[in-house]
């Protein structure tokens, strides 16, 4: 039986109400349950504002972009020919979630007297539509499907009001190319992201209107854009496919980007945000240490005349350090359950009831995001957990120096 165990357990259920440790214990408690309570909010806000911004980003632009090795121009790119190796050789990878080719093509929007630069970006009937119906906020999501090429156009809230058209109303789109060209398009539904820079920039429209324009055949794309299931494979499977894509391909060579690529400085602005993170984290640690650390030796002052009695039957000094440093480890568990209780609590209300609004326009969203990582909760609360305990062990060399006659005598 583990003695010193069992004696941490009966002075922690023991309900000492005129004792001097006690309030200094409750106000260690507070200390480290509002610590863990704010680096836990810390962490499920800065991965939820991570999950959100991405999950936008990888709207846009996908996982990885596909384009034929000469392309320059982001915007427009030039054509690259869909061939049967090429899917063939993608359809191989599992972690793929989703596949498609696109035309981008740049124009600028017409309506009255407003005009507005645009790149239009052509999609088919297989696209999947679901990031767009999400922040769908007037009409509908245009029907590709049709025989001939569809003249509806998907525009954001942002274009929308530089041109002052709403669902229904006619835009002419003017190409610059040789001979300039302008077609009319229908406004089917419009968008709302709250990603400002990109919601100004990108529309949705027809594939086979583009590739019109350009001449192309339906076999031309500007890109094959695809999606993952796990970000977190990119990096991996950026290099499996380069490997696996010059193997397959005949007369193409081809170029592959990732997101981080397309959008380097959002990156690097999320990349900022997780250091002050860790400067926050690091910041309450320290300071939940050093209040159980002012916890503990007001403890073992006030337990002086117990430990000279323990001391005097025999017991080891390094016995009593470790009966103390369970004590201590039992008060961290209690700090770090309401704390986590308390975090919860709120990330919950949050998450249902997005009590707590943002500016989209600085943002990029009109809520704070809540992301539920339950990974990183568990690490957190070991480290804290860990951290705070190898801070207690300073304070139990006290009990060393402590002499069983005076200290029994000590009041």
């Amino acid at each position: 039986m583990n003695l010193e165990l069992f004696i941490a357990r009966r002075l922690l259920q023991r309900k000492q109400k005129k004792a001097v440790s006690v309030p200094i214990v409750r106000v260690a408690l507070v200390g480290i349950a509002l610590g863990v309570c704010v680096m836990l909010l810390s962490i499920l806000i800065i991965t939820g504002f991570k999950n959100e911004i991405t999950t936008k980003l990888s709207g846009f632009m996908a996982h990885l972009n596909i384009t034929a090795y000469d392309c320059d121009d982001s915007y427009a790119g030039s054509e690259m020919v869909l061939d049967d190796s090429l899917w063939t050789a993608l359809q191989a990878f599992p972690e793929i979630k989703q596949v498609y080719a696109y035309v981008n093509k740049p124009a600028i929007l017409k309506s009255g007297d407003e005009i507005h630069g645009i790149v239009l970006r052509g999609v088919d009937s297989l696209f999947d539509a679901s990031f767009y119906e999400k922040h769908l906020k007037e009409g509908e999501y245009p029907d590709f499907r049709t025989l001939e090429p569809s003249s509806d156009l998907l525009i954001s809230a942002a274009v929308a009001s530089v041109l002052g058209v709403s669902v229904g109303d006619k835009v002419v789109a003017h190409f610059v190319q040789e001979p300039p060209r302008a077609r009319p398009l229908v406004v089917k539904g419009i968008y709302d992201t709250g990603f400002r820079e990109y919601d100004e920039m990108l529309a949705i429209c027809d594939r086979r209107l583009l590739q019109k324009l350009n001449g192309w055949t339906a076999r031309e794309v500007s890109g094959v854009a695809v999606e993952l299931f796990d970000m977190q494979r990119i990096p991996a499977l950026e290099i499996e496919m380069k490997d696996r894509l010059s193997q397959k391909a005949k007369d193409e060579v081809y170029r592959i980007t990732t997101l981080r690529e397309n959008a380097p400085q959002v990156f690097d602005w999320l990349n900022l945000l997780n250091m002050n993170v860790w400067i926050i984290l690091i910041l309450i640690v320290v300071v939940a240490g050093f209040n159980m650390v002012s916890g503990l030796l007001i403890l073992i002052l006030d337990k002086t005349s117990f430990i000279g009695i323990m001391k005097a039957l025999g017991y080891r000094s390094i016995r009593l350090r470790r009966l103390f440093l369970y004590i201590a480890a039992g008060l961290i568990g209690k700090g770090l359950f309401w704390g986590n209780v308390l975090a919860l609590l709120l990330a919950a209300l949050q998450a249902c009831f997005s009590i707590f609004r943002l500016d989209p326009a600085t943002y990029y969203m009109d809520t704070v995001p809540i992301h539920f990582n339950w990974v990183y909760i568990v690490l957190l609360d070991i480290g804290v957990w860990v951290v705070s305990s190898l801070m207690l062990i300073v304070p139990t060399l006290l009990i060393a120096k402590i002499r069983p006659i005076k200290a029994i005598q000590f009041e």
